[in-house]
């Protein structure tokens, strides 16, 4: 290899793994939500729930019926360690744990919901719902 192709990598490196830190660039990626509802009837025990990545714990919190929790975030983009949030929901003596994001295009790889940066997660008696916000969600997972 000759100075001008070893320069060449080295600025290229420098672009790529330094520039992507700076702030507001276009590497970041897009911005994606994770919301969380409460559709449990307003007679029943509140819905406790904790949710966390491998990077960030968002603690354990409770809603109330008709209440929501969302966080927002920009997943990471690299091959080798992408962003995964699961969340373990309990509701009286029923509890479920899943992942609910995982997928830069349709929140959770098995997910049947159009391409989206908003996921939707509506929990209700029969199961908890999946959408991307607009329209009806459907049942991703049951109690």
């Amino acid at each position: 290899m000759d100075y001008s192709q070893i320069k060449t990598i080295f600025l290229l490196f420098i672009f790529f793994f330094c520039f992507p830190q700076a702030k507001g660039n276009i590497f970041k990626g897009k911005k994606y939500t994770v919301a969380i509802h409460n559709f449990l009837p307003n007679d029943n025990p509140p819905l406790y729930f904790h949710c966390a990545s491998g990077d960030d714990d968002l603690g354990y919190h409770s809603l109330a019926a008709l209440g929501q929790f969302s966080w927002s975030f920009r997943p990471n983009m690299w091959l080798w360690a992408r962003t995964i949030f699961f969340c373990h929901f309990w509701w009286g003596s029923k509890n479920k744990a899943f992942v609910v994001y995982n997928d830069f295009d349709y929140c959770v790889h098995s997910a049947n919901v159009p391409k989206t940066t908003y996921c939707q997660w509506t929990v209700e008696t029969d199961g908890i719902y999946l959408s991307n916000g607009e329209g009806v969600g459907y049942r991703y997972v049951d109690w």
